[in-house]
């Protein structure tokens, strides 16, 4: 049996649960997998010190992304031989991955019909739209929604 997860970490439960639900996907679909790590070659070392400098220069700048974080860490876990130390490479490519991914669910989403394209609106008071619930662990923003009111009759048959 295992011991339940405590996790402390604001979103972490959530991207916890959406990676577990794609492993789950991925192990439906291929099957539990070994292959070849494939890092280490010269090439992928001096690609990893280009990415650091890369990275430290886009924020030098302030105009560093969150591309160029998980860019630079990818290529920091490609150019690794060491397999301790490549699995803590990839632990930083998942802990970057949480973090972008928590970026993505706390900030603002507007409601944008799936059908047309334009924004529904939310402060009427009114129940403005239609469509699925998010499942656990999937942001809102990543469900369909649809115009629900009348003045958008096309709207409201797509999201029946």
């Amino acid at each position: 049996m295992t011991a339940p997860l405590f996790l402390q970490t604001p979103g972490l439960r959530r991207f916890v649960t959406a990676v577990d639900i794609e492993r789950l996907a991925q192990l439906a679909k291929w099957g539990e997998q070994k292959h070849p790590d494939g890092t280490g070659t010269v090439e992928q070392q001096k690609y990893a010190e280009t990415a650091r400098r890369w990275c430290q220069d886009a924020f030098g700048s302030g105009y560093g992304t969150w591309a160029d974080i998980l860019d630079e860490e990818v290529a920091e876990a490609k150019a690794e031989r060491d397999l301790v130390k490549l699995r803590a490479e990839l632990v930083q490519v998942a802990a970057v991955a949480a973090a972008w991914v928590r970026d993505i669910d706390t900030r603002p989403h507007p409601m944008i019909c799936a059908h047309c394209g334009e924004p529904i609106p939310t402060d009427t008071g009114l129940n403005t739209w239609r469509g699925p619930y998010p499942q656990p662990g999937q942001p809102e923003c990543t469900v369909p929604r649809y115009h629900l009111g009348v003045e958008y009759p096309e709207c409201r048959k797509a999201g029946a």
